[in-house]
């Protein structure tokens, strides 16, 4: 009698856990997505909304220096006029399909772009075109998809974004420790995610191998979000090297910090 009822009463716990779990996968799904930068806050639709209406999520960050304004076309419609240099725009809803994304100088509609890059968009999916440094004084525009969604309980996600010129590979420490955050990161290169403990304090960015930080950015890595940290400038260019981080949350989001170069 006993094992009967303990497996009676296991088979509908087991049952409502699942329904709870899928009850908060669908609160997440259609959680908008807050996003935190430097210049301020805003907010996209929630991915599962996005995708009931058959669009991709699309931003566009330029990290370029010394190009001023830039403006983003997707095919032949401008989707992002007037970029600052460090800037983030906020996410635009586009139709789920592949684009020709094309660079060029504010104002300018025609002759060849700064640069191009064609990729497809699907829908419900989040995307970040990054504008870096290319070769000598061109660019490169990276596309990557972003993941929004909720970290594993107790985490924060964090990633970093390599556009420093003329810098090859570089490494983040946490100030004060000899252990890398990630190592070995490339120039032009998006790592991929790393998720992490909770936690606040200076990040320091070296050249690979090196002892001196050419650049600190004060962080603080909260759980349920994601970040991304962005490395622009030049070692020996007028500011230097600097950084500044992309917060992400399903939700609300707090204001969060600035960078400081040395």
């Amino acid at each position: 009698m006993s094992t009967s009822l303990s497996v009676a009463l296991r088979v509908p716990a087991a049952v409502a856990a699942a329904v709870l779990l899928s009850a908060c996968s669908d609160r997440a799904a259609n959680a908008p997505i807050t996003t935190t930068t430097p210049a301020g806050q805003s907010t996209a639709p929630a991915p599962a909304a996005a995708e009931r209406a058959d669009h991709a999520l699309v931003r566009f960050v330029h990290a370029v220096p010394g190009g001023g304004a830039m403006d983003l076309f997707a095919d032949d419609n401008r989707a992002f006029d007037a970029v600052a240099y460090k800037a983030t725009t906020p996410y635009h809803e586009v139709d789920g399909q592949y684009y020709t994304f094309r660079l060029r100088a504010n104002g300018r509609t025609e002759g060849d772009p700064i640069a191009s890059n064609t990729e497809g968009l699907d829908d419900g999916d989040f995307y970040t075109v990054f504008a870096v440094p290319g070769d000598r004084n061109t660019a490169l525009l990276r596309v990557v998809e972003d993941d929004v969604s909720k970290p594993d309980d107790g985490k924060a996600r964090v990633r970093i974004v390599h556009a420093a010129r003329p810098l090859g590979e570089v490494d983040v420490f946490r100030t004060g420790s000899t252990d890398k955050v990630f190592g070995g990161v490339d120039f032009q290169s998006v790592t991929d995610y790393d998720e992490i403990d909770p936690w606040s304090g200076g990040l320091d960015i070296r050249a690979d191998g090196a002892d001196t930080p050419l650049a600190t950015v004060n962080v603080q890595f909260d759980a349920g979000k994601v970040y991304t940290i962005v490395v622009v400038g030049a070692q020996k260019a007028a500011g230097g090297l600097e950084a500044f981080v992309i917060e992400d949350q399903m939700g609300a989001a707090r204001p969060i910090a600035t960078a400081s170069a040395r």
